[in-house]
């Protein structure tokens, strides 16, 4: 029998029993109960037929239910409870009696052997059969009706234990699922939120130190002055980092704006922005947030713009940010990883994103649908 571990969230009492009765253990024990009064009387009346055929249907009814708990096709275990059936018509045949057992027997059988659809059909069929021959045999309804219930209790009970484990399997499945997908979620989380701060950190980093080089001999202050946004700049993004690692950081969209205007202007990059800005829900602010973030990093690193323009228009079902320049557009017709990671977390919020890329510029379209959640 398989050893099956039980998960610290299914430590309740009945989840244990159910794990514990999977495999064949619980159709097993039933054998020793139900067969061991037939085999002894068989013995005592010096009946060897009877004896013999009762240790057959015993041993058979073994590999039925251990074929059923192995990786065999159904139709063997299905094949096994026919064969033990007729085993049984040939046991009444030979020495009439005995029913009060086989029958629960043959129930437990089916129930654990045969394909679930039929299983419980089945067990009700033999328990109306039985309790017929039963009666005729004794002429006794109170006998019939112990007959019936007896089958149906032992070949029920089984077919709801065989229910449960399956269930249980299926939820173990599940989580086992569910939680991959949770990992691979996160991982793509931190990919995105590491590649959008620390691109861009270091793109407006390479931006402050050429403002450095160009006034180190012209204005001394103004250097300095850039010197001490690149340490600022430097504790800010550990603080980012920081918080992309625990998984709650989170982002403005007008500081995001902001940051991004004053540093275009120190690359010497013309930048216009709609003012004031509308009110916007809080995932769709954030969203506009990172838009910004990898917009400013991209016309930095790649763009070689001399003007940028960046809108904000909100309709009753749409919000739409637009970042375009007026560099060299995209050398490649593929997005990068940033623009992807854009697109994704405007796909999780229902909306998406749109490039336009020529030799006049580059453009970011941003859609994202409305909330009803202001800020």
């Amino acid at each position: 029998m398989m050893k099956q571990s039980i998960s610290p969230d299914c430590d309740d009492g009945v989840t244990r029993w159910v794990a514990r009765t999977r495999g064949p253990g619980f159709a097993l024990i039933w054998l020793p109960v139900l067969m061991l009064s037939p085999i002894l009387s068989a013995i005592l009346d010096g009946e060897p037929v009877t004896l013999t055929i009762h240790l057959a249907i015993a041993a058979l009814y073994v590999v039925t239910i251990l074929v059923a708990h192995r990786n065999l096709p159904q139709r063997v275990g299905e094949l096994c409870t026919i064969g033990l059936m007729a085993l049984v018509v040939i046991q009444f045949i030979v020495s009439p009696g005995g029913q009060g057992f086989l029958y629960p027997l043959l129930a437990i059988a089916a129930a654990t052997a045969i394909r679930l659809r039929a299983a419980l059909g089945i067990v009700i069929g033999l328990a109306i059969s039985g309790s017929f021959a039963e009666g005729f045999a004794t002429m006794s309804l109170s006998n019939a009706l112990q007959f019936g219930f007896a089958t149906v209790m032992a070949g029920a009970s089984t077919y709801l234990i065989r229910c449960l484990t399956g269930t249980v399997d299926d939820l173990r499945a599940t989580r086992r699922r569910l939680a991959g997908l949770a990992v691979v979620e996160e991982r793509q989380r931190f990919s995105r939120d590491l590649h959008d701060l620390l691109g861009h950190t270091l793109s407006v980093i390479v931006v402050k130190a050429e403002a450095i080089r160009r006034f180190a001999d012209s204005d001394s202050a103004v250097g300095i002055k850039h010197a001490q946004e690149i340490e600022d700049i430097g504790r800010t993004a550990l603080a980012d980092v920081r918080q992309a690692v625990a998984g709650y950081r989170e982002m403005r969209f007008a500081d995001e704006l902001s940051h991004a205007v004053e540093v275009l202007d120190d690359a010497g990059i013309e930048v216009s922005t709609t003012t004031p800005l509308p009110d916007l829900d809080n995932p769709t602010d954030t969203l506009f947030a990172w838009a910004v973030r990898e917009g400013t990093t991209n016309i930095l690193r790649h763009a070689h713009a001399s003007r940028c323009t960046m809108k904000v228009t909100v309709t009753e079902a749409v919000a739409t940010f637009e970042i375009t320049d007026d560099g060299r557009g995209a050398s490649t017709k593929s997005a990068g990883s940033g623009l992807l990671g854009v697109r994704e977390r405007a796909e999780r919020l229902g909306g998406h994103t749109h490039i336009r890329s020529g030799p006049n510029g580059f453009t970011l379209t941003v859609h994202a649908p409305i909330s009803g959640a202001p800020q």
